[in-house]
């Protein structure tokens, strides 16, 4: 009984003293900063850093000026910063074939894509060859295909376009710097087409990386550029 009640007495203090160490607390992300009630409005003034490949990504493709930003949601120091990682300039829709605004998705990425006019442009639509084996292929040497209204983000066959409204409704960008926008994004990042930079509001689901949504198909052959 003494050797009981010896043994119950060391672990009552073991109790009550607490484990002699304790496990490093667990860094948390506060995903309320820098979102106001789950949204963030961009301005003109943005913290700028290098790009993260483990920070949520979103494009904002700024039409008012034919400009495209990349921006991420990035821990700095104790806090979360929404930062602006690169901006590149860009060529739009035309008056009569504009690009139209939304929100998109990013559905697939492909390196060198085949075209495949509309028959607008070419009535037999013959697919005309990657750019790395023709230049006559107007999509450049990248495309990011979005989730609908037949849209996407590419490269270019004709440079002195960029910073003009002179495509069929995408978004054409030098080959160099389609490249690497290309890096950046990952499939279902989202794109924002906007009429001004400042004052979009972004929400902060963007920011929270989700599961792929059931594949949808995306119609490359009706994707206009010239």
């Amino acid at each position: 009984m003494k050797h009981f009640s010896l043994v119950m007495a060391i672990l009552s203090s073991a109790v009550i003293a607490g484990p002699a160490f304790s496990a490093p607390a667990v860094k948390k992300t506060n995903m309320q900063y820098p979102f106001i009630n789950g949204h963030y409005a961009m301005t003109g003034v943005m913290k700028t850093n290098g790009y993260r490949s483990d920070a949520p990504t979103v494009v904002v493709v700024d039409k008012g000026s034919h400009s495209t930003h990349i921006i991420q949601l990035q821990h700095l120091g104790r806090r979360d910063e929404i930062v602006r990682i690169m901006t590149v300039s860009n060529a739009i829709g035309t008056v009569d074939k504009p690009t139209p605004p939304g929100r998109y998705l990013v559905a697939m990425k492909k390196k060198y894509p085949i075209w495949v006019p509309t028959k607008e442009i070419d009535p037999k639509q013959k697919p005309v060859p990657p750019y790395n084996e023709t230049h006559k292929n107007p999509l450049g040497v990248a495309a990011i295909y979005l989730d609908r209204d037949e849209l996407a983000l590419h490269g270019t066959n004709d440079p002195k376009a960029i910073r003009k409204s002179a495509s069929h409704g995408c978004i054409r960008h030098s080959n160099a710097d389609i490249s690497r926008i290309f890096g950046m994004v990952k499939r279902n990042t989202p794109v924002y087409i906007v009429r001004q930079f400042r004052g979009t509001v972004l929400n902060r689901k963007d920011f929270i990386k989700a599961a792929p949504p059931e594949n949808r198909p995306v119609a490359m052959k009706s994707i206009q550029t010239k």
